[in-house]
């Protein structure tokens, strides 16, 4: 299976910096969206929600507070105000970036 890099930004810096993904999953405003390497490239804005993405320490999740996405068949950029990790459950275990 192919890789992607996945990029998150805050005001406060880079929370990741093209870390390997299998896939990154998102809620935009215009729906539910999940990313695989080489996916059409798109420009979206973020819900409040989930971002949710494989890597080779298994699934991650991190909260985020509304943003943009940038998708390119390489790369998804994620651009918020702030976030914090999450467990399965949904529940903090990072801190607010």
């Amino acid at each position: 299976m192919s890789s992607l890099k996945l990029k998150i930004i805050t005001p406060n810096g880079i929370f990741l910096n093209s870390i390997e993904v299998n896939h990154v999953g998102v809620q935009t405003t215009a729906g539910d969206l999940t990313i695989y390497a080489r996916h059409t490239p798109i420009v979206s804005t973020l819900q409040i929600g989930t971002v949710k993405y494989t890597n080779s320490e298994g699934v991650k999740y991190v909260h985020v507070h509304r943003g943009i996405l940038q998708v390119t068949r390489e790369e998804v950029k994620l651009l918020t105000p702030w976030l914090y990790e999450i467990d399965d459950k949904g529940k903090q275990i990072g801190p607010k970036i």
